[in-house]
């Protein structure tokens, strides 16, 4: 009995032990510093998070609008005989360029449609007291917000308001940072005239896993957001520069210099 204890003992500091090293939601923070090529620090520096993706299938970075396609979702009957209201999926998922958001409606009604961020706050509006009717619709996003600039890269929230109801799926941005600039970027953070910035790791989806649907909308497998991520750095008067694969790890904060060049 007394072996028995100890291996359970033993066992449970184990799983506590790896949960602490992979869990996203221990507090930790990115520290940085933004110096120009003589290594003075940089003011109003725009930092983003890019994130590395674990995936069988290549992320899809068609341009434009994709053709109709209703079926997300295998587990969806295609012609319920009274379709709940609901959102069904979004394709591709990873997207680089533009993303279908499908949803069905119960009955015909008014609805809005918009993408909320990890804070809550409402960035894009795709549709607002838009009446349509009962069945199967879609809407296109961009990953822009309402003034177009991009985001940062990684899991918004898609809200549909229908019938004093609302419905919230997830959909994940992955676009390419090499075609950002100073001014269409909305930041994660910002230098201060110190050049310094702190960014919270709990507000990054790291270990995130969603499904992964193809340019047809086909379901292709699933995703994971690894604890490698890379920083980037942005600003009017240099060209973008940035840190490749640095490991965040639960309840340990993280240092980083970033030098233009």
């Amino acid at each position: 009995m007394r072996k028995i204890i100890i291996f359970c003992m033993i066992l449970f500091v184990f799983i506590v032990g790896c949960e602490k090293a992979t869990s996203p939601g221990i507090a930790s923070k990115i520290n940085g510093t933004v110096h120009d090529p003589s290594g003075n620090p940089v003011a109003d520096a725009k930092i983003l998070v890019n994130f590395n993706i674990d995936c069988d299938y290549p992320i899809g970075s068609k341009n434009g609008f994709l053709k109709n396609n209703f079926t997300v979702r295998d587990s969806v009957d295609p012609d319920p005989p009274i379709p709940p209201t609901s959102i069904l999926g979004n394709y591709p998922n990873p997207f680089t360029n533009s993303t279908n958001i499908i949803f069905q409606l119960g009955s015909p009604c008014t609805i809005s449609v918009w993408i909320e961020d990890n804070f809550y706050n409402e960035v894009k509006t795709i549709l607002a007291n838009q009446s349509c009717q009962a069945g199967h619709g879609q809407v296109v996003w961009n990953g822009k917000n309402n003034d177009n600039n991009n985001f940062q890269n990684g899991a918004y929230k898609v809200m549909l308001y229908a019938k004093d109801e609302l419905f919230c799926d997830t959909l994940f941005v992955f676009k390419d940072y090499n075609d950002f600039t100073y001014d269409n970027i909305t930041p994660l953070s910002t230098t201060s005239d110190a050049g310094r910035f702190t960014i919270f790791t709990q507000v990054l989806p790291l270990n995130y896993v969603g499904d992964q649907y193809d340019e047809e909308g086909c379901l292709v497998g699933d995703f994971t957001v690894t604890p490698y991520v890379d920083i980037w750095a942005f600003h009017q008067d240099y060209s973008p520069v940035h840190i490749d694969s640095v490991l965040i790890e639960s309840g340990h904060d993280i240092n980083v210099t970033l030098t233009f060049e």
